[in-house]
C-alpha cells in the first residue's frame, strides 16, 4: 500500500448487522485511526446507515438517520479518530460492510 496525506498504515475488517434495526460498532474494541473508508458489501439486498452514534436508523424516508449507503458497492470515508464511534445499522439481517482503516 503506498502512503498516501501521511498515512502510514492500517488495516481492514468486515462487520455485519445481525438484526436489521440493531446498530452495532464496526469495531467493538478501540482502534486508533485518522480516517475509515466503509463500503457496502456488494451482495447487500438493503441499504446500510454509517454514523457516530448508536442512534442511526437505515430506513426509508423521514425516520433515517446517518449516512445512507443504499447500493451494495457504495462508500463513504469517515474522518475520525477510533473505530468504535462508527456505528452501522442496515434493513436487511445479515447485510455488512468491509473497511479499511489508515493511522497516522
Amino acid at each position: 500500500m503506498e502512503v498516501i496525506d501521511g498515512y502510514n498504515g492500517g488495516g481492514d475488517g468486515r462487520t455485519v448487522v445481525a438484526s436489521a434495526g440493531t446498530p452495532v460498532q464496526i469495531s467493538a474494541t478501540s482502534v486508533s485511526c485518522r480516517r475509515v473508508t466503509i463500503q457496502a458489501e456488494t451482495d447487500n439486498t438493503g441499504r446500510i446507515a454509517v454514523g457516530l452514534t448508536s442512534s442511526i436508523v437505515a430506513t426509508e424516508g423521514a425516520a433515517s438517520r446517518g449516512v445512507m449507503l443504499p447500493s451494495g458497492g457504495d462508500s463513504v470515508d469517515v474522518y475520525i479518530n477510533d473505530l468504535d464511534k462508527v456505528y452501522i445499522d442496515s434493513t436487511v439481517s445479515g447485510d455488512g460492510v468491509n473497511y479499511v482503516y489508515y493511522t497516522g
